[in-house]
């Protein structure tokens, strides 16, 4: 039982980052007309990023242990574009900061910072419900 708690608390907290990932982007000039803040197009990817954390949660709590797999691949899914929303922030933030607008270029620090935050919960949930494996002994 400890697990599964251990894995919801992660898996929620790795969930969190990247809404608040989201979120943070969707303020800066980089987003798109579509998914920049309040518009459908930036709630809908929230909602479809929550339903594929939260859809294998729910059946891993309902001692599904398949799930726990579903659960990784989801989360190395979704951490392979962070990388690139750090790089891409990163390079804005100077350009902007280079071109004396520091309001843009403090809301790509602010994104950047959250995505690298967001970064380090990925690799943590992998490591923490992972790494760590109980050896049942068949005896």
């Amino acid at each position: 039982m400890k697990s599964k708690n251990s894995i919801g608390k992660w898996t929620l907290a790795a969930l969190l980052g990247y809404e608040l990932t989201l979120l943070a982007i969707s303020v800066t000039p980089a987003a798109g007309k579509g998914t920049s803040f309040g518009k459908p197009g930036m709630w809908q990817n929230m909602i479809l990023i929550a339903a594929f954390y939260l859809i294998p949660l729910v059946f891993y709590c309902l001692h599904i242990e398949a799930m726990r797999y579903i659960l990784a691949a989801v989360i190395i899914f979704w951490t392979v574009p962070l990388p690139f929303f750090i790089l891409i922030s990163g390079g804005s933030f100077f350009y902007y900061r280079l071109q004396g607008d520091s309001f843009h270029s403090l809301l790509f620090l602010a994104a950047m910072s959250i995505a690298l935050v967001s970064l380090l919960l990925q690799i943590l949930w992998c490591v923490n419900c992972l790494g760590k494996r109980k050896k049942q002994e068949f005896t």
